[in-house]
């Protein structure tokens, strides 16, 4: 029987993501993904989470009659400072950091909705998307001729880094603005290009270089 699985997003690139990449690989395991983005205002979705406007969607997702399993697909970078335990793991390392933040938020959200702790499954991404990327640079550049020129570049980043999620996370240098500096005439744009370097990249190249995002997956078991 296919089972549910709502993946709460940070933005629409996330969200596309889910759709094109990932709910096709899960969709044969008997998952079904669907990505939403918490909504903003009136009309509008996406943008900077804080913990305010994310709880409520999570709370009402889980509450829903044929009882979905809920995940995230959130940054790291800039998370909002009203997150469960975000004042108390600056001092670790990245990997205890989100071991700490998920388990923290992941006993907030169960304690509020009383729902199986199996069925809501946070997932918090290092730095930001984009880290994600950085799994295949031949496949980022291939999205633009003009970029070419840029691989070698954005390699030795990656090869500077532990993995790709470990990309600096400061303004001048997480993913983001790595490739927004570097890939030029058209500058590498989000929206417009995130959806066809994710697919060049593909799941298998960033499950061979990003250990969190795939340490944490999705954990079902059809006996749940």
């Amino acid at each position: 029987m296919m089972k549910r699985v709502c993946v709460i997003c940070e933005g629409q690139t996330e969200e596309t993501f889910v759709a094109q990449v990932l709910a096709p690989h899960f969709y044969d395991l008997g998952l079904s993904l669907k990505g939403q983005t918490v909504p903003t205002s009136i009309g509008k979705k996406g943008g900077a989470l804080n913990y305010a406007r994310i709880k409520p969607d999570i709370e009402r997702t889980l509450k829903q009659k044929d009882q979905p399993f809920v995940t995230t697909l959130i940054d790291l970078y800039k998370l909002g400072a009203d997150f469960p335990a975000v004042d108390e793991v600056s001092e670790f390392q990245l990997a205890e950091k989100l071991k700490r933040l998920t388990s923290a938020w992941h006993s907030d959200i169960i304690a509020s909705t009383g729902c199986r702790p199996e069925r809501f499954l946070p997932y918090i991404q290092a730095h930001e998307f984009e880290a994600l990327l950085f799994s295949d640079v031949d496949g980022i550049v291939r999205v633009n001729k003009a970029w070419s020129g840029a691989s070698k570049e954005l390699k030795a980043i990656k090869a500077k880094a532990e993995s790709p999620e470990y990309i600096n996370n400061k303004p001048e240098t997480k993913p983001a603005a790595l490739l927004e500096r570097l890939l030029l005439s058209p500058k590498y744009k989000k929206v417009a290009h995130g959806s066809i370097a994710m697919k060049n990249v593909g799941l298998s190249a960033m499950e061979k270089e990003c250990a969190f995002f795939f340490s944490v997956g999705i954990k079902y078991s059809p006996a749940g």
